[in-house]
């Protein structure tokens, strides 16, 4: 009899086990973002105080077609002053990556007609080099292509700490080019500061041994 009853509390065990729930593994986690994907809007990273444009007419700001707030305004833009050439220098607080960008412009015939980029040209850099230097990446802008996001060759701009655009015309051969919105996306090089790096040995200015 006590044989049976053990029995058949086994038997019950058992059959709350097969019974009990089984609990889902966790979802996995997102894949880590790579491509154009991981690349972020650059516009924290400039450095306002070293960046200019030449040929601007007085009433333009680079910041407005740069910055957050300004450059989504339509009306805020741009605009060549003695004639239809701009030359655009943006510098970064650090060295970056650059992937991408995007132009908006007035479709009235002064949207540019072409982007000439040059990495890391050399102080001085004005519209004579420009013209006679060879770009790094040019890019020749159809209507479609404005307000959209134009991948560059990235291995073209691995380091850059300042970038030069060129715009030699626009669409309508008018006597004024004009820009709306200027979008980079990129990511920031991690370089290694050796100053956050603490002693072994002992503290500045010792010995190996600390004598």
């Amino acid at each position: 009899r006590a044989l049976a009853a053990l029995r058949r509390r086994q038997h019950s065990t058992a059959m709350k086990s097969v019974s009990a729930p089984q609990q889902s593994a966790p979802p996995p986690p997102p894949p880590a973002a790579y491509g154009a994907a991981s690349m972020v809007d650059l516009e924290d990273q400039i450095d306002w105080m070293q960046s200019s444009c030449l040929n601007l007419s007085a009433r333009s700001s680079l910041a407005h077609i740069l910055k957050k707030g300004h450059r989504d305004q339509e009306e805020l833009m741009i605009e060549s002053d003695a004639d239809e050439q701009l030359l655009l220098t943006i510098v970064f607080n650090g060295k970056v990556k650059l992937h991408s960008l995007e132009v908006k412009a007035p479709s009235d015939g002064r949207a540019p007609s072409e982007l000439q980029l040059f990495s890391n040209p050399p102080p001085g850099f004005d519209f004579d080099s420009a013209e006679s230097a060879q770009p790094d990446q040019l890019l020749a802008l159809s209507e479609e292509q404005l307000g959209k996001r134009i991948e560059l060759r990235f291995v073209k701009f691995q380091s850059v700490e300042k970038i030069v655009i060129f715009i030699p015309g626009n669409k309508g051969d008018l006597e004024n080019t004009a820009i709306s919105s200027l979008k980079l996306w990129g990511a920031s090089v991690q370089t290694t500061n050796m100053k956050d790096f603490k002693r072994v040995a002992g503290e500045a200015g010792e010995g190996i041994m600390g004598a």
